[in-house]
């Protein structure tokens, strides 16, 4: 790699299927309220008291905010339940040849650490660290800090639209990898905020693929 030194890579809904969405598209239908744009918005990427807060509003809830982060993890629980694992397609070859670049990696996401999948442990020891976001969302500008390397130095790979925002806004090199469930609204969120490079999963992010962005001068064009 000619620019890029580091490649921060997200968990939950990169690494991992995305669990998110499809337990709030559950807790929705359940409290009868819609599956929207602002319902993602407003909770993706999101520290868990930010994204309790507006949930308690949405769902007309009345309990605390400790119930309504305890709810929503019995609704993971459920979810998961009886599933051997989460890992998405082609996580081996992808971080095979992630290693094979000869560069840091580190991934990251909002869950703590005893929280992910324990069919993806096995998988840490491809990285430095795992770093957990919740306290710093959506954590780019820390993550760099943390290595002291220039944002223009770390690729970012997220499914999320709000760091695709975050990335945008200092330049940092990103590819996007939105969820393709047909309620969703991050591809079109990624679209509209001009992300260039973006991939219905990793299994398209190949070397060259990598290369390409990393030779790229004008990675997000007119801001």
């Amino acid at each position: 790699m000619k620019n890029i030194k580091m490649i921060a890579v997200d968990i939950d809904g990169v690494l991992l299927e995305d669990t998110f969405s499809p337990i709030l598209y559950r807790l929705a239908k359940k409290y009868h309220k819609s599956y929207s744009q602002e319902l993602e918005v407003n909770t993706f990427s999101q520290n868990r008291q930010e994204a309790a807060i507006f949930l308690k509003s949405y769902f007309e809830k009345d309990s605390s905010l400790e119930m309504m982060i305890q709810e929503y993890f019995e609704e993971r629980d459920r979810y998961l339940n009886g599933r051997n694992t989460t890992i998405n397609s082609g996580v081996p070859q992808f971080l095979k040849m992630l290693k094979a670049l000869e560069i840091p990696l580190v991934c990251y996401g909002g869950l703590e650490e005893g929280e992910i999948d324990p069919s993806f442990t096995v998988f840490l020891s491809n990285f430095q660290e795992y770093i957990c976001t919740n306290d710093f969302r959506p954590g780019l500008k820390e993550i760099i800090s943390k290595y002291n390397l220039d944002f223009t130095d770390v690729l970012f790979i997220d499914d999320v639209a709000k760091v695709a925002l975050e990335a945008k806004k200092f330049d940092i090199p990103f590819i996007g990898v939105p969820s393709s469930y047909e309620w969703g609204f991050q591809k079109q969120l990624m679209q509209k905020a001009g992300v260039k490079y973006m991939v219905s999963s990793i299994e398209e992010i190949t070397e060259d693929y990598l290369r390409l962005v990393d030779e790229d001068i004008n990675l997000w064009g007119e801001k």
